[in-house]
Formats: structure tokens, C-alpha cells, sequence
């Protein structure tokens, strides 16, 4: 009984967290603490898509995708100056860091890539919010 009241509580005021102003826990936040896992720095305004893994010849990808307003090029600038040039390679409008850059198989990977490009962020349920210009894709091989 308890089970199915705790269960009709959380259908009646949703699963996502309310972030009311003042709050000192933000989206921002939990997206800092993403990138932070990955081993990247975050960067302001993202909307945070969706987590997933994907296994396969005994290895684990785990990824999460981002969108942003920002145009891809100018996220290229930003994360340049952030982490370097070390593993990056520039693609049209932008770019992916495999790191580390001598590793024969990288252990993280952080993409940019304007909307519309193929990626992996259409796996998820939740769409880039208009007028988003950039994904942006990391990842990680364990």
C-alpha cells in the first residue's frame, strides 16, 4: 500500500526536479558535475538531452549529450581554449577532442556538431530546444 502511495505521489508531481530561484542546486550544477566526470569543463547554458551506454565487444560507451544556443564554431573556440589543441580535429563548422591524443583508443571524446548533423543525441527521447545551434557529445570507453 505504502508502495503504490509513494508511486501515485511521484506521477502527481513528476519525476524532474523544480529548481525554484534561489535554489543552490541548478541544472548548471548537475551539468557541471557531467563534465566533470567525463573529464571536460562544462560550458554555461547547456540543456542537458540524455545519458546512455552502449556495450559491445567487451567494452562499455557511456555518453551524454548537450545542446547549446551557442553557434558550434564559437563552442570550438571556447573548449580550444579550455583544453587545448592536443586530440582535436577540426570538422567543417566543428570538431571533436579524442583524448588522450597519443592513445591508440581514446578513453574520452568530446564532439561538437551543429543541430541538424547526424549524432548520436537523436537516440534521445528529449529534442534540442529551438533555436539550439550546437550538440555537443561526450563520451567515454571503459
Amino acid at each position: 500500500m505504502k508502495l503504490a502511495t509513494l508511486l501515485t505521489i511521484l506521477l502527481a508531481i513528476g519525476l524532474s526536479p523544480d529548481y525554484p530561484s534561489g535554489s543552490t542546486s541548478r541544472p548548471s550544477d548537475t551539468n557541471d558535475s557531467i563534465f566533470q566526470s567525463y573529464g571536460f569543463p562544462s560550458h554555461p547554458n547547456l540543456t542537458h538531452l540524455c545519458s546512455q551506454r552502449v556495450y559491445g565487444s567487451g567494452k562499455e560507451i557511456s555518453w551524454d549529450a548537450f545542446a547549446s544556443y551557442s553557434r558550434p564554431s564559437k563552442l570550438v573556440d571556447y573548449y580550444t581554449r579550455k583544453i587545448g589543441h592536443a586530440g582535436l580535429t577540426k570538422d567543417g563548422k566543428g570538431g571533436v577532442w579524442r583524448l588522450p591524443a597519443d592513445a591508440p583508443r581514446p578513453g574520452r571524446v568530446l564532439e561538437i556538431v551543429p543541430v541538424g548533423k547526424d549524432n548520436p543525441s537523436s537516440a534521445c527521447r528529449k529534442s534540442p530546444p529551438r533555436n539550439s545551434r550546437a550538440i555537443i557529445i561526450i563520451s567515454r570507453m571503459s
